[in-house]
């Protein structure tokens, strides 16, 4: 008899992508959790509709969340800047350090805005040992503690190195307001192998199509956790994220216009 560790191996070496991440989701129960939660979700979101705000004369607070893991140099000479310099100037900036060993909490406190909070975990979080599967959900515990961190009416994610457009906060924002989306994203610049920058983000949302930092939504939608199992169906686990929410009803809108850069660089999440 297989086990699941054998049988992972044997479909990553014969299988196409797309019919190992139909096995792999028959073998990790993903179809059915899947209908039992998006179940869920739409009765929870019917039920916080009837709070939801949409008004900008308020000017309501938003919640940037940012983990991070041992990159404080590039933390605080470019993502945190990138909010800093925001025009939309009522934010929290919430950093979460994934059990930081270095001297990523000195960095990010010698920088002085009453802004910025800074929490770093007691432990590292538990993610799976392959490369690939990995990398596809590093980072998603310090994003969750962010999330209960968070006392913003509005949630806009951000990775520690990457930046935010001057106006990714307001313009987000206000087409928000306006059009009474719940969630709505932009268009990324994502650097490419040849240093060369692409375009990502087109309507409807779909998996490499959408970038995690192009995304603002309410605050009400926080019972919508990362997955750090979503490696397993083989998905990321922010577009998890984005597809749990769309399934489950959430309005999304789109706004045709750059919103942020995303690098191409060598990451330690996987350290």
């Amino acid at each position: 008899m297989f086990v699941k560790k054998p049988l992972d191996r044997i479909f990553h070496q014969v299988w196409s992508n797309e019919n190992r991440a139909l096995v792999r989701r028959i073998w990790y129960g993903y179809y059915i959790k899947n209908r039992l939660e998006c179940r869920r979700n739409r009765e929870l979101l019917t039920k916080i509709r009837a709070d939801l705000k949409y008004d900008l004369r308020d000017e309501p607070l938003i919640s940037v969340i940012i983990p991070t893991y041992n990159r404080g140099w590039i933390l605080t000479e470019r993502a945190i800047p990138s909010v800093l310099e925001q025009t939309y100037r009522n934010f929290e900036l919430i950093v979460v350090g994934d059990h930081c060993t270095d001297n990523t909490e000195r960095l990010v406190r010698e920088i002085r805005d009453d802004r910025i909070k800074f929490f770093n975990l007691p432990e590292r979080g538990k993610y799976p040992e392959g490369g690939w599967a990995r990398w596809m959900v590093a980072g998603s515990i310090p994003r969750n503690k962010g999330l209960e961190l968070a006392s913003g009416e509005w949630i806009a994610p951000l990775d520690d190195d990457d930046e935010f457009s001057e106006n990714h906060l307001g313009l987000l924002l206000s087409n928000a307001v306006q059009n009474r989306y719940e969630m709505i994203y932009g268009v990324a610049q994502m650097e490419t192998e040849s240093g060369e920058w692409v375009n990502c983000g087109s309507y409807p949302p779909t998996c490499g199509h959408i970038c995690h930092l192009s995304v603002l939504y309410h605050s009400k939608l926080k019972f919508f956790k990362y997955d750090i199992d979503s490696w397993k169906s083989e998905e990321p686990d922010d577009w998890n994220l984005w597809r749990r929410m769309k399934e489950a009803g959430v309005r999304i809108g789109f706004v045709n216009s750059v919103v942020g850069k995303h690098y191409r660089e060598l990451t330690n999440w996987g350290r």
